[in-house]
């Protein structure tokens, strides 16, 4: 019997801009502290034990309101959101805008951002924040397209 895995994987490297100088063009240079080398991750998990599963499709435009994911929808598996970079579901207007995430009412605090292009995904939730309402988004400028796919 099939089972439905999720593998994720997380990379990120912290460096440093050197402006273009003279005949040297501005390139990038990974730094050398040794704390901030190296991070990122794998893992490969189990969502359900069976193969009949249906991800869900929430999607939408953000726009500098806050407001919820959705209404009183259980999240049972994952969730997994993108800032697109893009205004609309077309993908035609391209923003810089950030998405602002807050969980389980942090979003008051700031909750986290993330920058046009990048995606988070979650899983494992608990009370609190394992519901579509419970999850704030907002944009810090005009509006953007966030791709929020649920198990």
């Amino acid at each position: 019997m099939a089972t439905t895995r999720m593998k994720v994987s997380t990379s990120a490297r912290v460096f440093h801009r050197v402006a273009a100088d003279n005949d040297m063009p501005e390139h990038d240079i990974g730094t050398t502290d040794t704390v901030a080398t190296g991070m990122g991750g794998n893992a490969d998990f189990q969502l359900e034990a069976d193969s009949t599963v249906v991800h869900v499709d929430v999607s939408k435009v953000q726009g500098t309101a806050e407001a919820a994911i959705g209404g009183d929808v259980a999240i049972t598996s994952y969730i997994y959101i993108k800032n697109t970079g893009f205004e609309e579901a077309a993908k035609t207007t391209a923003t810089t805008s950030d998405l602002t995430v807050g969980i389980g009412g942090l979003f008051s605090a700031g909750g986290f951002t993330l920058s046009a292009g990048e995606a988070i995904a979650l899983h494992g939730l608990g009370g609190g924040s394992n519901n579509l309402s419970e999850i704030q988004l907002d944009s810090s400028s005009g509006d953007i397209y966030a791709e929020i796919i649920y198990l």
